[in-house]
């Protein structure tokens, strides 16, 4: 193969592996990729068993378009931890059992009065958090393991009922 060739057939190898379309390699922005880790951190509570075996608490009862939150009072410091929410949404299925659906962000400010900015959360601009005026701390939920059609990062899901 002479000079050219060779250097034609790098150049062709080049631009087809590095094209943002290929399947082989998505094109993912950050706070994906931080949501995936999240997703490969709360994997085991999917099983509902895991959770309360772990301690995590039922602290609201059934809210509707959220479900149940089950918090894990290891992990209320105050401090955004992107594997460690400190809750869980589930959601009873027609038996009964605890299905897994989301999670939640839950940081208590250091003057709950005067709670300033949000916490620093995902990287980027596309979760938004909420301070909740009535427990006095700052929300993000994060729609893990169920669609939700306000987007992953909306507190309340409308696929889920009253």
């Amino acid at each position: 193969m002479n000079k050219f060739m060779l250097v034609m057939a790098v150049a062709v190898f080049s631009v087809f592996s590095c094209n943002k379309n290929s399947v082989n390699t998505p094109d993912l922005e950050a706070w994906e990729l931080e949501v995936n880790q999240l997703k490969e951190a709360t994997e085991k509570y999917v099983d509902f068993n895991v959770a309360v075996n772990e301690g995590w608490i039922d602290v609201s009862g059934y809210v509707p378009n959220m479900g149940h939150h089950f918090l894990n009072p290891a992990y209320s410091d105050g401090v955004f931890d992107l594997k460690k929410p400190e809750v869980i949404l589930y959601l009873p299925d027609e038996n009964g059992a605890m299905q897994m659906v989301a999670v939640e962000y839950s940081i208590i400010p250091e003057d709950p009065e005067n709670p300033g900015n949000p916490p620093e959360g995902f990287t980027g601009d596309v979760d938004k958090w909420h301070f909740n005026e009535e427990i006095k701390q700052w929300q993000l939920h994060v729609w893990t393991k169920m669609e939700n059609p306000d987007g992953i990062f909306a507190p309340f899901n409308p696929a889920i009922g009253d």
